[in-house]
């Protein structure tokens, strides 16, 4: 003879079923790590995009870089630039470029990152910086000079909320 449910047994197994669901990776996002350690994540679904920000260390004028997740890797897609400085411009092939108010923008890059990008984060001046989906990560003032890898990842609901966007303390 089977044993009825119990309140003190359902109670259990819903208890299991919350942490399981609390432990499983299942949330796309964006893995932010220092030298290997998460710092945090920015929430990133297939589709959209981040944005890396700084400033040329050349002519100090600022720069943005849209990447994109596309089939679980990193695609650069958009470059902003105020004007051409050393290394910066439009590459023939990759993308077209045009005219936005003060910015020059180089689009349709489609240049593929791979599955995570590593970054040596500039001095305060250069002002590294994260967006993605509404959150601004600020890197250059207590990472800088410092490795950081960007990698899409999945992430479970508990270290979401503990960890939550990657938060540099100095």
């Amino acid at each position: 003879m089977r044993s009825p449910l119990t309140v003190p047994r359902v109670c259990g197994v819903l208890a299991a079923a919350a942490l399981g669901a609390l432990l499983l990776p299942v949330w796309p996002v964006l893995r932010v790590s220092d030298e290997g350690s998460t710092l945090g994540y920015l929430p990133l679904s297939e589709g959209e995009r981040f944005t890396i920000t700084y400033v040329h260390s050349i002519d100090h004028l600022p720069i943005e870089e849209d990447i994109e997740l596309r089939d679980g890797r990193l695609i650069a897609q958009t470059t902003r630039i105020r004007q051409f400085g050393a290394g910066m411009g439009h590459i023939p092939g990759e993308g077209h470029g045009y005219a936005d108010g003060e910015w020059w923008v180089v689009d349709d890059i489609g240049r593929d990152v791979g599955t995570g990008l590593a970054m040596r984060v500039g001095a305060a001046n250069v002002d590294h910086r994260l967006q993605a989906a509404g959150t601004e990560v600020r890197l250059s003032p207590c990472l800088a000079a410092h490795r950081v890898t960007l990698e899409p990842d999945r992430a479970a609901t508990l270290p979401l909320v503990l960890r939550g966007a990657p938060d540099p303390r100095c």
